[in-house]
């Protein structure tokens, strides 16, 4: 009986895809999420249910400590998060004291075509937006919905830097789908050897048994 249990919550195990193990290209940077990002400029979350999932829509804010324009950007996005918190997630990077962080800024603005001088520089699927102002309120919102509502047709920046760095380096896919593939293989290798570990055990155990029983 724990045989069959240990073998059924191993194919279980097999089944689902191995994720932990893939790294989103801005991993080896500093980044925060809406809650920290918010806790780190002492703003209030209007939505205190609000929780992160994987089908949300990325917001993806460069700021600066302290910076007026990004805690006005922040401040609306908590004022929004009762309605449309579901829909939508931040990966914030800190500019002004982080360089490496900064660079990462340029980069990503130059992929965009855009100059980002300043911030908040703020992505949302193919919407680029520097600065804030009251006016940008709709064109946040709709850009949210757009990307949740069709991710397959909004860009994510950074899928788009790891496939050209890739490409650039003779890598015919991304880090994150070689991972993927790779940790897959060595999982259901791993299980399958383990069934046919105990499949074999099982048939000498009961080839034994008849042979035991012949013998009588």
């Amino acid at each position: 009986m724990k045989k069959s249990l240990f073998l059924l919550i191993l194919l279980v195990a097999v089944m689902l895809p191995v994720t932990s193990f893939a790294k989103t290209y801005y991993d080896d940077y500093n980044t925060m999420n809406f809650v920290e990002t918010l806790k780190a400029e002492e703003i209030e979350l209007e939505n205190k249910n609000y929780k992160e999932t994987n089908d949300q829509a990325t917001i993806y804010i460069f700021r600066g400590q302290g910076c007026g324009y990004c805690r006005k950007l922040l401040t609306y996005l908590s004022s929004i998060s009762n309605e449309y918190g579901k829909y939508f997630k931040v990966v914030s990077f800190e500019v002004w004291n982080d360089s490496k962080n900064s660079a990462l800024m340029s980069k990503v603005a130059a992929a965009k075509g855009d100059s980002a001088n300043g911030v908040p520089y703020y992505i949302i699927g193919n919407e680029t937006f520097g600065g804030y102002a009251e006016e940008y309120n709709d064109r946040i919102i709709q850009a949210i919905m757009d990307v949740y509502n069709n991710p397959d047709n909004n860009a994510d920046v950074f899928e788009e830097l790891d496939a050209a760095e890739n490409k650039t380096n003779g890598n015919g896919g991304g880090s994150d789908t070689v991972a993927v593939i790779f940790w897959n293989f060595v999982v259901v290798a791993a299980a399958t050897g383990v069934i046919v570990y105990f499949n074999n055990k099982n048939k000498n155990e009961i080839l034994a048994a008849i042979g035991s029983k012949l013998k009588k």
